[in-house]
């Protein structure tokens, strides 16, 4: 899945009522194309990882994000990839 636009809070509701496919062991989620966060972003990527039992995989993470994820002491919470994608 590809997320694609600003993931703050005025967006927060609309993204976390995101669908995901059924059945996969693990989805990818791509955040190449967020254009802006806030900490909302970090609600929203965590109620995902709570909704699917963490079988999301989030890749390409905006530094600003990593570095909220940090200050909050969540990035453990987060399958947050460092490079490429799991091949589960």
């Amino acid at each position: 899945m590809l997320v694609s636009g600003p993931l703050t809070l005025e967006t927060a509701r609309e993204a976390s009522l995101a669908e995901f496919p059924a059945g996969l062991d693990v989805s990818i989620v791509d955040l190449a194309d967020v254009t802006a966060v806030d900490s909302s972003a970090l609600g929203v990527l965590m109620q995902w990882s709570r909704l699917h039992a963490g079988k999301l995989e989030f890749i390409n993470i905006p530094q600003n994000l990593r570095s909220l994820a940090e200050l909050y002491d969540v990035s453990a919470m987060l399958a947050m990839a460092t490079a490429e994608p799991s091949t589960h």
